[in-house]
């Protein structure tokens, strides 16, 4: 009897063994690698990593916490036969990943321990910029007159701040700016002082939600009106040196330099053209067009267009 009796106790510490070591393998924290923890709006987050060859074929699960949200399981898997896993889902908020691996895992919309024997990884951030969109923009207008900027900011909320921006001599700065509706709408307002044009965006600075963004959105241009004239004599010879092509960008002027750059905007067509020769010298018109230039901007013999300098 007592020899049964020890060969008994043998047996079962000799079974029991691989079963505790499998369990406190499990308990060990996931290997953790995110590809990327920078993304754009709704762009998939990949996680890879190593949970021991020991938990090949347990779930494993992907739980993020938004900022200012709980936890909750985004994604769910289970491990391969040496232990590595992927896994990914879209996020359009920042905040903080890590991976669980264990028994009673599922996909649910908390991510309270399930089962007894569920380990957890440290925690990654990653940051996720919000998405600007303009919908509709007036960034042409006389000077003395308001352009317009209306758009979205996602993922929506009330209260977020939209700037927008443009860079003159190589800087950017702020010229207006405006909160966002509950639906994530803008709409921002910028009186243009004077002649000239500079490039435009739209700049969200970021907040507890969200990484900062900016969105090009064209050029913002003040203009003044200019009563022109159209030209087509290809083949002449330009004051400025060369013959005016068919498809020349040239305009004329008495006495701008030759070289300077004029934006001309039609309707709702916008040409940028190089003064190359002198004229004209009829009446009240400033300009002489080049016939590509008319072209482009649907203009015919004689009128008035926006014109800035320089």
């Amino acid at each position: 009897m007592a020899l049964l009796g020890t060969l008994g106790i043998g047996i079962s510490a000799t079974v029991a063994a691989p079963l505790l070591g499998a369990a406190a393998q499990a308990q060990n924290a996931p290997d953790v690698r995110v590809a990327d923890s920078s993304l754009r709006y709704g762009q998939t987050v990949v996680v890879r990593g190593d949970v021991g060859a020991v938990n090949a074929g347990r779930a494993v699960a992907l739980e993020y916490q938004p900022a200012g949200a709980g936890w909750r399981v985004v994604q769910t898997g289970s491990a391969d036969a040496a232990g590595h896993y992927v896994l990914r889902a879209p996020l359009t908020r920042s905040g903080v990943l890590r991976v669980a691996v264990g028994d009673g895992i599922a996909p649910r919309a908390s991510a309270a321990d399930g089962g007894a024997n569920v380990a957890r990884s440290g925690q990654q951030a990653v940051a996720v910029s919000a998405r600007l969109a303009a919908n509709r923009r007036r960034l042409d207008v006389l000077a003395g007159h308001t352009a317009v900027v209306a758009g979205t900011l996602r993922p929506g909320g009330a209260g977020r701040l939209v700037r927008l921006e443009s860079q003159r001599h190589g800087r950017w700065r702020s010229l207006a700016a405006a909160r966002t509706d509950a639906r994530g709408r803008f709409l921002v307002r910028y009186r243009v002082a004077r002649t000239g044009t500079g490039y435009a965006r739209l700049a969200f600075p970021g907040d507890a939600a969200n990484a900062r963004t900016v969105r090009r959105i064209g050029s913002l241009s003040g203009y003044r009106p200019a009563m022109v004239s159209r030209y087509d004599l290809y083949g002449g010879a330009l004051a400025c040196g060369g013959t005016l092509g068919y498809d020349s960008l040239v305009v004329a002027h008495r006495t701008l330099p030759c070289g300077t750059r004029v934006r001309i905007h039609y309707g709702h067509r916008t040409v940028t053209a190089t003064v190359r020769d002198r004229g004209p010298f009829v009446g009240d018109r400033e300009f002489d067009l080049g016939g590509a230039v008319a072209r482009r901007l649907g203009f015919g013999g004689v009128g008035t267009v926006w014109v800035s300098v320089g």
